[in-house]
């Protein structure tokens, strides 16, 4: 049977949330830049990214990275992260899951205790040490880009919540911080439904009242995600991390960007000491553990630099296929205005 287009790809769940990692069938794109690749596939093959991610081939949650030979001589590997509703700077679990990936696919030289890999992205250089034990990837470190508070203490008007009092930050991409708590909104898988309406009602009310921008990299302009926070935890976590990602859908797990801004921010409010490990629980009970390594100011923001650590663990090796009859050639999806 012949088929117009065929992507490989290996895919894998990071402490629950999937990563579908492109290994074959997809032309590097033109660029001297990852943001000029970023924008090459945003204007000229966005069918790519719908295709990988939406149904019938992925779902609401699923994310792709395009894996490919880096763009400088310090990192083994640059990417280009495609979420369900575009193109993101950082993501945690994806890093994670691409780094297990390379290193089951003997993609780099594997050595026992660790293995690294180091990946380009578009917000930076991040850093993994993969675990390894018998040839197997068992945990990630990431040393992930640096993480700061942006702002604090805003008071926003959110539709049906009244007044809503959050702090802004970011850990690879932005995140308003909702004290879940403060609002009754009980942070477990079964409440999803809940979680996201709120979640989408505070992001209109971010993206409305706030200006977002990277004070060293303005190309990084965008508040697209919301995380709430709680001190009820399941399995001897410091604090319950549940982000929603857009279009409308719960993070399955604990977040690894919002791991980096949460670690930071318990340094930052003195709840933990640097190199102290802090332990971010997620919707599902998994955790990432994070801890500081070094902060820096500069023009007056604190920067810190965190380190994530988690599992990944291979779920599938695909090949996607498209038929030239196929009614959805870039996929689809349902229930999104």
């Amino acid at each position: 049977m012949q088929f117009m287009k065929t992507i490989e790809t290996v895919d894998s769940h990071t402490e629950g949330n999937p990563t579908r990692v492109i290994v074959g069938g997809v032309d590097i794109p033109p660029g001297k830049t990852l943001w000029e690749i970023k924008s090459h596939l945003q204007s000229e093959n966005d069918g790519l990214r719908r295709l990988l991610n939406f149904e019938p081939r992925g779902g609401g949650l699923m994310c792709s990275v395009l894996l490919m030979p880096p763009l400088r001589a310090d990192a083994d590997f640059s990417i280009i992260i495609m979420e369900q509703e575009g193109y993101v700077p950082m993501c945690g679990h994806c890093a994670i899951g691409t780094a297990t990936t390379v290193v089951a696919q003997g993609m780099v030289e594997v050595v026992e205790p660790f293995t690294e890999v180091v990946f380009d992205t578009l917000a930076g250089l991040v850093r993994t040490k993969v675990q390894v034990v018998n040839g197997e990837p068992v945990s990630v470190t990431l040393t992930n880009v640096e993480s700061f508070i942006h702002l604090e203490n805003q008071t926003l008007d959110v539709e049906g919540l009244g007044q809503v009092t959050l702090d802004v930050g970011y850990g690879g991409d932005f995140y308003p911080i909702v004290d879940a708590d403060a609002i009754g909104l009980p942070l477990s898988a079964s409440h999803e439904p809940e979680i996201v309406a709120i979640a989408q009602k505070i992001r209109a009310a971010v993206q409305r009242d706030l200006e977002i921008e990277h004070p060293e990299n303005p190309q990084i302009n965008e508040c697209y995600q919301v995380q709430f926070i709680s001190s009820i935890t399941e399995n001897g976590g410091h604090i319950r991390n549940t982000v929603v990602a857009p279009p409308g859908a719960m993070d399955r797990s604990p977040c690894g960007t919002g791991t980096s801004l949460l670690t930071a921010r318990a340094v930052s409010k003195n709840l933990i000491s640097p190199g102290e490990e802090y332990i971010v629980e997620g919707p599902l009970g998994t955790f990432f553990k994070g801890r500081i390594v070094y902060s820096e100011t500069r023009g007056g923001v604190t920067y810190y630099r965190p380190e994530v650590t988690g599992r990944a663990f291979i779920t599938g090796y695909n090949r996607l296929v498209l038929s030239d009859r196929d009614p959805f050639p870039e996929g689809f999806q349902v229930g999104v205005k």
